[in-house]
């Protein structure tokens, strides 16, 4: 009898078994990556937001005191803080914005510069 060349069960067996297990973790990770991107974008939008509200309530006069509100969806709370400085110097004051979307918060810090009042 002629030897056929070609493969047998068991090493198509081998192959697909082999082919399942690289597949099995490429999906995985593609999974894992997908929840990342998800995740970043969330923290952007966060991100973006905070630099918005910063910018629009510390344009203008600066007092002590609890600021809040939502842009977007997005609920803020802005807590603002003279610090100790002497008298006739520029006031420094401190910013804390907390923004929350959902589960997701996120905490920012600054410091703010005003002219002393005459």
């Amino acid at each position: 009898m002629k030897k056929q060349g070609g493969f047998t069960l068991l090493e198509m067996l081998a192959a697909l078994l082999l082919m399942a297990l690289c597949s099995t973790v490429l999906l995985v990770a593609f999974g894992q990556s997908a929840r990342s991107l998800l995740q970043v974008t969330h923290s952007d939008r966060l991100s973006h937001a905070a630099l918005s509200v910063m910018d629009q309530e510390a344009s203008g006069p600066l007092a002590n005191g609890v600021r809040q509100g939502e842009l977007d969806g997005i609920a803020w709370q802005l807590r603002i803080a003279q610090q100790p400085g002497r008298l006739g110097q520029p006031h420094l004051f401190r910013l804390d914005l907390t923004v929350s979307e959902g589960p997701r918060s996120a905490q920012f810090s600054t410091l703010k510069l005003r002219g002393a009042s005459l």
